[in-house]
């Protein structure tokens, strides 16, 4: 586990204040304040995805928390002191939060983009913007001393499989819905014409 102690180690060497304060802008922005922007901007257009990137967010953070205090692996910054706590963080490590939370985003971000654009484009620019902006928010955790390249991983992972599952059972409940919404249409026009 040397590896993820020198990468710590590395990105925190030098680190001048804007660096800093740029990280910490971007790991407010993969947290709760990014998913309420998520949700705004989701629910314009797509009213019920919004309300299950919610209960997803909220599934995940939940099952963040039990996994952190069955592993009990202590921050980076607890087990060396020549790595510092920028983030201000307490608590156990793996899996990290922000690693879920961001995972969660950009998996209902990307399904976001891609039912709701036809344009090239948008959707090239989009997922570019959402992957970068991911790996931004991984980075920073690690910059700001809060956790291990393993914590960020298994936390990606995590928020992925689970809004991945999340949101393939909510497309077959949509197609599902509108195949029944389409059979009572048929019917109620066959009574018109009657």
């Amino acid at each position: 586990m040397s590896f993820e102690v020198d990468i710590i180690k590395f990105l925190q060497s030098g680190l001048s204040t804007g660096w800093l304060s740029f990280f910490q802008t971007i790991t407010l922005f993969g947290s709760w304040l990014g998913i309420l922007i998520a949700f705004i901007i989701i629910f314009r257009k797509k009213k019920l995805m919004a309300i299950v990137m919610i209960l997803t967010f909220g599934f995940s953070i939940l099952l963040n928390f039990v996994i952190k205090n069955l592993v009990c692996r202590p921050r980076p910054f607890e087990t060396y002191d020549f790595i510092v706590n920028y983030g201000g963080e307490m608590g156990y490590s793996m899996p990290s939060g922000h690693s879920v939370c961001v995972a969660v985003l950009a998996v209902f971000l990307l399904a976001f983009l891609f039912q709701t654009n036809k344009s090239k484009t948008v959707k090239a620019l989009g997922t570019i913007f959402i992957f970068l902006f991911t790996f931004l928010v991984v980075l920073s955790r690690m910059v700001l001393g809060v956790h291990y390249l393993t914590d960020v991983i298994i936390g990606l992972l995590e928020g992925t499989i689970i809004s991945i599952v999340v949101l393939l059972i909510y497309n077959i409940y949509l197609s599902k819905l509108q195949k029944k919404l389409e059979k009572i249409k048929k019917i109620h026009e066959g009574d018109k014409n009657e």
